[in-house]
């Protein structure tokens, strides 16, 4: 019986160990060199999807589409294992909330020029609205890896505006006034709830976790064509449908880690994120519960990661989903981690 049966067939006792995961690379227009340069080298074929000549934009390093590349389950996606094997791989809250399905989606962004000016639906409207896509809310955070000088993000409106104030200036080409321009730099962390309106400016290198969704309604573009030589699509109407058009003050706070232990940098009801700098010669033991499982991300640096009886080498780049029934683990080595897992609902 080949794995791939195996996972998808009767279901078997579910075998938790760390599950090291294939990236998936995207062309976007607005990419950049980095990450292109990151994966290229490895000596797995990692995939790219997306126009040709465009550069890469986002890798993908945690999502259901995601192959395993170790142990039992080596080829097999991670959402065939969520839907065979239900809580025990994504953890009870995530199943009771969502089904059998991943909750979450981990990226790494590079962007040489601005993004759109974008917002996303919440859960209730995905559920109704966006039913058939079969994807969840998205709420989003971005942790900053790297910026360059005078690189800066748009997040949310400076005040209170209307819906007719928002039509008239995506009509005269002055939306983004409308918004926050906050400057970031390394470390800096921008939550973005489901509703805000936001976008990722030139000259950001960063990590973005958020729910498992890719519900995008874009509603300024710059005027920007596609690789067919057409005006991108916009969705104004959806938008507007969901976004929040109140205003006030919007600062980052920055979650730089720290050696010893991990520093709280998100916690939204559907994800945490904790930010971690591993030492030499200073382990750190970790646990997963029943209530979620966690993902590991490697921001620099090496390490080893050790639970069930394995013990996986990781470098920059490395992404690993720890399953709600694994337990204990351990990491060790000289390195910038991210860890996250689902919220608690308020």
């Amino acid at each position: 019986m080949t794995v791939g049966a195996r996972a998808s067939g009767p279901a078997r006792p579910f075998e938790p160990y760390p599950l090291l995961l294939r990236p998936h690379l995207y062309r976007r227009i607005w990419g950049g060199a980095r990450l292109a340069a990151w994966f290229g080298a490895r000596p797995v074929e990692v995939p790219v999807s997306g126009p040709t000549g465009e550069p890469v934009g986002e890798c993908w390093l945690v999502d259901a589409g995601n192959l395993v590349e170790n142990g039992p389950y080596a080829g097999v996606t991670l959402g065939e294992l969520a839907r065979t094997h239900g809580a025990a791989l994504v953890g009870s809250a995530p199943a009771e909330r969502y089904g059998a399905r991943v909750p979450l989606l981990a990226k790494f962004l590079d962007a040489a020029s601005d993004l759109s000016v974008q917002v996303h639906p919440d859960d209730a409207y995905a559920a109704s609205v966006e039913a058939a896509s079969g994807h969840l809310g998205k709420a989003e955070a971005w942790l900053m890896l790297a910026c360059d000088p005078g690189a800066s993000v748009l997040r949310g409106f400076v005040r209170d505006v209307t819906e007719a104030e928002a039509r008239a200036a995506l009509a005269d080409g002055a939306f983004a006034d409308l918004l926050h321009r906050v400057r970031v730099r390394e470390g800096d962390v921008v939550v973005n709830p489901a509703g805000t309106v936001h976008a990722v400016g030139a000259g950001c290198f960063l990590f973005e976790i958020q729910q498992a969704s890719d519900l995008t309604y874009r509603l300024y573009d710059y005027g920007r064509t596609g690789a067919d030589g057409q005006p991108r699509e916009l969705h104004v109407e959806r938008a507007l449908a969901v976004a929040n058009l109140t205003g006030g003050p919007y600062a980052p706070h920055n979650a730089l880690p720290e050696p010893g232990g991990w520093r709280r940098a998100v916690e939204l009801p559907e994800f945490v994120l904790d930010a971690c700098r591993l030492t030499p010669g200073a382990p750190l033991p970790g646990a997963t519960t029943a209530r979620s499982l966690e993902l590991i991300v490697l921001t620099g640096g090496t390490a080893r990661l050790s639970a069930a009886g394995r013990t996986l080498a990781l470098d920059r780049g490395t992404a690993v989903v720890l399953p709600a029934s694994l337990g204990s683990y351990a990491l060790e080595g000289d390195a910038g981690v991210l860890k996250a897992a689902v919220g608690e609902r308020a």
